[in-house]
């Protein structure tokens, strides 16, 4: 319907209602299915790591402790068995509340004060009245002055009758007065009195309550070593709680953990995939594979040694496969979040280990920049991961000092053997990964760049004057692209390939003819443009043929983008003309190259650099300065520009002219181009700057 927005998560499943899949709904769908792969990789390794660990090992509340747990940080908890049990004997101290029944108090008060003013017993039985009344001044006056003092005294010290005659008998058990006058006071007080005083349930349990809470919870420091509990004893809730602030997970199936390291992992997979696919050159499904499998390879060499509490330290060999084989700042992303995931999976619950695992990551992901960023030996790069390494471990001691953690000798010489082992095995391994996955490192173009590569041997054997062209080339490119903080390593061998395909048909360049013969005088114009095409198909079946990595293929295929051979057309025009034709039969498709044209920084650089040297060496008579040297450079780059080959590479105006003064000083310091003033002043300069010839030599072939 019109007016309604298009769901988002309609343009993921396109190609269903299409009913075919183009090429990116294909990465589309490979990119989920590669995420989907990572999410059951990290739920599977908390699940089994529960399996193999805890759920065998862990313990139960109510049940035995399987072993001995150890403190693993020094730490102040409140004791809540100890803290109860001062709180239970508090409010056992507390019996019972009493208070005074006011209607009872008054009717005692009142027998009292009507017994002492006018002696009135009616209180009493009539057999008691008159028993006082028969007897002497003097003995019924001690009875009631005894009754009036003992009731006065005690009226509100009973709360019932049994109390009360108790303390009657108390009172009297002293007086100075015969028996039988006491048992007629004891008469009298028990019928004047009555209870007083009731027992109060609920006023006790408030006070019960409010003295309980004015007693502080208890507190009880245990330090890093110190055992949680022992083995064979019955696990409480609150040693089970103790356990887990202690980073010891009970043997219940970790839900809550498992759901945590699901979310993060989808999270984080997202964030890294759209980083991959924001390089210059997206990273293939093969090369995504390679990120998956060593994730997956790094977490579970976390997980693994995590039984037994340690850090194997496996982000060293994460970072250092990453660093050597991608780009960096992607590599920085995808060392830093994979390995933080890793250690998430490795020490579930253990808050301490997981901190100290964030800053290792940080650091391993940080100093990767610089510490493997030289790569001129095997050896070298050992020593700079063994550093690493060393550094991890420095800061691995730290962050475990500041939380508390248990550091001991043993545990730094076990991470410095783990530095040194993960340098081997990146060292050893990488070969392996290039062979399987087609990726670059290092090393690898390092040995294709030695001249005792076959097909550079077959340059120098072959076609001379190509290799020598390629040598300068790469030098040239390298010097700029070290300046432009790109990989000039990288440049500088696909420089060494790119021309490649010259070697089917050397002698139809320029640079490998001898002696004035230039073939092209003797060819059609179609032919010599098709020969001179030819040399990057012909490049790319030899770089099949001795299986280049498909970075190398990059260089060939797009050294000369979708440039035109303006001179063989033009050629074949006028040949047109003079066979009496208008030149519009000749398809201008022809004498084009197929490109595509550069899609990264590193092939665009190698292109400038392909035609800047091209255009030196097809110069009639040698530059004189360095203003003739910015010239043909201006031009050089000027004329890719204007025909559209940068199209698709992000240069800013500031690239393009620090590439150009980059390329000036390189190309002054190789070619040694110097102010020559001429021996007669009559003398002119005939160098005329033209448009640069077309790159390999091309122009020269033509001029010849």
């Amino acid at each position: 319907m019109a007016g309604i927005r298009r769901r988002p998560y309609r343009k993921w499943l396109s190609f269903l209602s299409r009913g075919e899949m183009t090429s990116r709904d294909r990465d589309t769908v490979f990119l989920i299915a590669l995420r989907v792969v990572l999410v059951i990789a990290a739920a599977a390794m908390v699940m089994l790591r529960w399996h193999f660990v805890d759920a065998r090992g862990g313990y139960r509340v109510g049940h035995p402790s399987p072993r001995t747990y150890l403190a693993r940080v020094s730490a102040r908890f409140a004791d809540k068995a100890t803290t109860n049990e001062i709180r239970d004997m508090a409010a056992d101290r507390i019996v019972d509340v009493r208070v005074r029944d006011s209607g009872a108090t008054r009717l005692v008060m009142s027998r009292i004060s009507d017994l002492k003013n006018s002696g009135d017993m009616n209180f009493a039985p009539e057999k008691l009245r008159e028993i006082v009344n028969a007897m002497s001044g003097d003995a019924r006056k001690r009875v009631i002055g005894a009754v009036i003092e003992i009731s006065g005294k005690n009226y509100d010290k009973s709360v019932t009758r049994s109390e009360q005659t108790a303390v009657i008998w108390d009172n009297l058990r002293n007086a100075d007065m015969p028996q039988a006058e006491k048992n007629v006071v004891f008469q009298l007080t028990d019928a004047l009195l009555v209870p007083t005083v009731a027992g109060d349930d609920e006023m006790a349990r408030r006070l019960r309550d409010d003295v309980t809470s004015h007693i502080p919870a208890m507190t009880r420091e245990i330090r890093a070593g110190e055992p949680l509990i022992l083995e064979n004893q019955v696990v409480t809730p609150e040693t089970a709680s103790l356990l887990r602030a202690g980073g010891y997970p009970d043997a219940a199936v970790p839900w809550r953990h498992l759901s945590f390291v699901i979310i993060v992992t989808i999270a984080w997979s997202f964030w890294e995939t759209w980083l991959g696919r924001r390089q210059e050159s997206p990273f293939s499904r093969r090369e995504w594979i390679y990120i998956a499998m060593l994730l997956i390879l790094c977490w579970t060499a976390q997980t693994v040694p995590s039984r037994w509490e340690y850090d194997s330290l496996a982000i060293l060999a994460l970072a250092g496969w990453m660093f050597l084989t991608l780009p960096p700042m992607f590599a920085f992303h995808l060392v830093l979040g994979g390995g933080l995931i890793g250690y998430i999976i490795a020490f579930p619950g253990f808050t301490p280990m997981i901190a100290v695992g964030c800053v290792i990551c940080a650091v391993a992901a940080g100093a990767a920049f610089i510490a493997i960023q030289e790569a001129s030996s095997r050896i070298k790069i050992w020593a700079n991961l063994f550093s690493l390494g060393f550094y991890l471990t420095l800061t691995s001691s730290f962050v475990r000092w500041g939380f508390g953690l248990p550091i001991s000798a043993w545990i730094v010489i076990i991470n410095l053997c783990l530095g040194a082992f993960w340098s081997s095995v990146v060292v050893a391994v990488i070969p392996l990964w290039e062979y399987i996955f087609d990726i670059i490192s290092p090393l690898r173009l390092l040995e294709m760049s030695h001249p005792s590569q076959p097909l550079l041997k077959r340059l120098q054997l072959e076609a001379a004057g190509t290799y020598h062209h390629t040598v300068a080339v790469g030098a040239l490119s390298e010097a700029v692209a070290d300046r432009m903080g790109m990989n000039g390593l990288l440049v500088r061998t696909g420089a060494f390939y790119h021309d490649i395909g010259k070697l089917k048909r050397p002698h139809y360049f320029v640079e490998n003819q001898s002696f004035g013969d230039n073939i092209h005088d003797r060819l059609a114009p179609g032919d010599s443009a098709r020969m001179i095409l030819s040399h990057v198909p012909d490049g790319l079946k030899l770089a099949d043929d001795y299986k280049l990595p498909h970075r190398m293929k990059d260089f060939i295929s797009e050294h000369h983008g979708r440039t035109f051979l303006g001179y063989f057309y033009q050629k074949a025009v006028d040949a047109d003309k003079e066979a009496g034709g208008d030149g519009s039969g000749i398809d201008r498709a022809d004498f084009t190259y197929q490109g595509p044209t550069p899609q990264s920084q590193e092939t665009a650089l190698l292109m400038l650099a392909d035609s800047a040297d091209a255009a030196m060496k097809g110069l009639k008579n040698p530059l004189e300065g360095k203003a003739d040297v910015e010239k043909l450079v201006n031009d050089v780059v000027n004329s890719k520009i204007m025909s559209g080959q940068f199209v698709d590479v992000d240069f800013t105006l500031k690239d393009i002219n620090a590439i150009k003064n980059a390329m000036v000083d390189a190309l002054m310091s190789m070619y040694h181009t110097r102010e020559i003033k001429p021996l007669k002043s009559e003398e002119k300069n005939n160098f005329a700057p033209a448009a640069p010839p077309e790159p390999n030599g091309v122009a020269r072939a033509e001029k010849t």
